[in-house]
């Protein structure tokens, strides 16, 4: 559902949908306040938007830091591993830091691997930086956090089950429970492998269960003109970004509320369905982490900065619906 911000590492296609229908067909959802931002992600101007290039980890592991506009590291001081510190530590420091100096950047400082060590180990990022005209041998590199990947999802079993008889989900649209309130790279195979062959195992020895619910006879979706996702992408890059806040959170529901009414005779297409499914994701998305007052993982609340034991267990979609108003 990276999408559903302005500036992401998912693909074109990651909006949504596998969540917007599991929604519709009355899923439990969970954990869908946990967004993961990837801290280091080219910046390509205030008016990029959709997919952004990523700068791995791999280049601050060997050895690159970051700094601020006036030249200054970052990240010394503020955590006991600095610029190699968990991805929402980072992504948490520069979004401060980017607050504190007015700019939407900070800068990856990587000159001294020299051009060979670059060619040699960083290729692939090395020619995505100088096919936007930055050249990581001579300058420091801009970036800045952007939405990668969701821990939260369509709730399943051990074997990929949701709670709809007969709706299964795997992989990104899944809350499989293995991530928490944080995610670590590689549990993106288990996600991926692991629980489609559980899923296709299940699948082959038993016989298809018979749905008993789904979209009720007669409720139909209303469509939204296209025009709005770019409108939901920048609420949601806005209020639902790496720091959050109750004030900034209700404004987004009410907006993306609003939203709702966008569009009559709506042509269905598919510009018209994802943007539906992407006003979907995102109204789900806000209504969870404004219910969420408190700081976990990928889940940061500047109003909030610290963890509440209350919230220590995973919150269901039941739980924070029947909160809102």
């Amino acid at each position: 559902m990276g999408q559903i911000f302005a500036a992401t590492t998912n693909p074109p296609v990651s909006t949504g949908d596998g969540l917007a229908l599991a929604a519709r067909a009355g899923a439990r959802l969970r954990d869908l306040e946990f967004i993961q931002f990837h801290p280091t992600v080219l910046w390509l101007g205030p008016d990029a938007r959709g997919r952004q290039p990523l700068v791995s980890e791999a280049v601050r592991g060997e050895g690159a830091f970051l700094v601020d506009g006036r030249g200054e590291r970052i990240m010394e001081g503020v955590h006991e591993l600095a610029d190699l510190a968990p991805r929402d530590v980072v992504a948490r420091t520069i979004a401060r830091v980017m607050a504190e100096q007015g700019t939407d950047h900070v800068h990856l400082d990587a000159r001294h691997f020299g051009a060979p060590a670059w060619e040699r180990r960083f290729p692939t990022i090395l020619a995505a930086c100088r096919a936007h005209g930055i050249d990581p041998v001579t300058e420091p590199i801009p970036v800045s956090p952007a939405a990668h990947y969701a821990s939260g999802g369509a709730e399943v079993d051990i074997d990929g089950a949701t709670s709809v008889p007969g709706l299964w989900a795997v992989g990104e649209v899944a809350r499989t429970g293995v991530h928490g309130a944080n995610r670590l790279a590689s549990n993106s195979l288990l996600e991926g492998l692991v629980y489609a062959d559980r899923i296709a195992a299940r699948l082959a020895a038993e016989a298809r269960p018979v749905p008993t619910r789904g979209v009720p006879t007669g409720e139909v979706t209303r469509l939204v003109d296209p025009p709005a996702a770019a409108r939901v992408r920048a609420l949601m890059s806005r209020h639902a970004g790496v720091l959050r806040t109750a004030e900034g959170l209700a404004a987004l529901v009410t907006e993306l509320d609003a939203l709702t009414t966008h569009g009559t005779d709506v042509r269905p297409d598919t510009a018209s369905w994802e943007a539906v499914n992407l006003l979907t994701v995102a109204r789900l998305v806000a209504a969870a982490a404004l219910h969420r007052t408190e700081s976990r993982g990928s889940h940061q609340r500047a109003d909030a900065p610290e963890p509440d034991p209350e919230y220590r267990r995973a919150r269901s979609s039941s739980d924070w619906r029947a909160a809102r108003p």
